[in-house]
């Protein structure tokens, strides 16, 4: 195009020729989001044009791997906030409630957990595919934090932790629940009865938080030692904007800690996760030739 002029629509952005009105472009643009939508996929752009008598529609995908650093916050330094990503962002994080969709009892257990929201399925909260539960609440308000939306202690919403275990796990693919937030450890009470019931279901429990290992140990709170003690890899330390490093598997600035807790706590030092080369462990196979 050589003159084109630009608009936005639900927040996919639309460069058009001149020569098509706008109602035109609204047109196309609500069949072309249409078309992604069946397909399960999200559109980032459009360019619209006229050749003859004939539109000429280019179309472009949202990048899965884009999605999931927008999950993350781990933003790249050409990125920034705007309304459009922290919309994107909320909605990853809005709690569903399995049982209700499913009509399924639930029997309540009496025990409160303010959550934040529940993403299911996520590649980028420790190794394999978890389910992560985002608390509500967390008073380290770190500068770049990745979901400042979970920082107020009165926001979010308070449920029976019932009706988490109850989605927990989404699929027999998860390997692991992940509790991140807002600071777990400041609902560790709550977020022990949800660990004990998923460790007796076979999962693993990584948990993120702004507290270094030594402020953990030393923390008043028995529930912390509790849900340290059932934890299997706690993500220690505050973001650091400054040593934020898009490398890192699993975390967001250099000073955090992937820590073997289990290791640790035997050893009385810090062991840091080391993860698994499973190639390495498959025994050589004899075939007949």
């Amino acid at each position: 195009m050589i003159m084109s002029y630009v608009t936005y629509v639900d927040g996919v952005k639309i460069v058009y020729s001149p020569f098509v009105s706008e109602e035109e472009v609204q047109t196309l643009v609500q069949e072309e989001i249409a078309h992604f939508s069946q397909t399960g996929k999200r559109l980032s752009k459009v360019e619209i044009d006229i050749d003859g008598e004939d539109y000429v529609i280019k179309s472009w995908e949202v990048s899965p791997i884009r999605r999931i650093r927008r999950i993350t916050g781990y933003l790249a330094p050409t990125d920034s906030w705007n309304s459009a990503k922290l919309s994107e962002l909320r909605d990853r994080v809005i709690h569903h409630n399995l049982a209700a969709r499913n009509r399924l009892a639930v029997q309540e257990t009496g025990i409160r957990l303010r959550l934040n929201g529940m993403v299911y399925e996520s590649v980028v909260d420790g190794p394999g595919l978890r389910d992560v539960v985002f608390v509500q609440g967390c008073p380290h308000r770190c500068a770049g934090c990745q979901n400042p939306g979970s920082w107020d202690f009165g926001g979010g919403t308070e449920v029976d932790i019932a009706n988490v275990l109850v989605s927990l796990p989404s699929s027999p693919l998860v390997s692991g629940i992940t509790f991140s937030g807002g600071e777990p450890f400041c609902q560790a009470a709550a977020l022990v009865e949800v660990a004990r019931q998923v460790k007796a279901r076979g999962l693993d429990i990584w948990v993120y938080t702004g507290y270094t290992w030594e402020e953990l140990l030393a923390h008043p709170d028995p529930a912390v030692k509790r849900l340290l003690v059932l934890a299997d890899v706690v993500i220690d330390g505050r973001f650091v904007q400054a040593e934020a490093d898009l490398s890192l598997p699993f975390r967001g600035s250099r000073n955090q800690r992937l820590i073997d807790v289990k290791k640790s706590l035997q050893t009385g030092r810090v062991i840091l996760w080391e993860q698994k080369s499973y190639a390495m462990e498959i025994p050589p196979r004899r075939v007949a030739v």
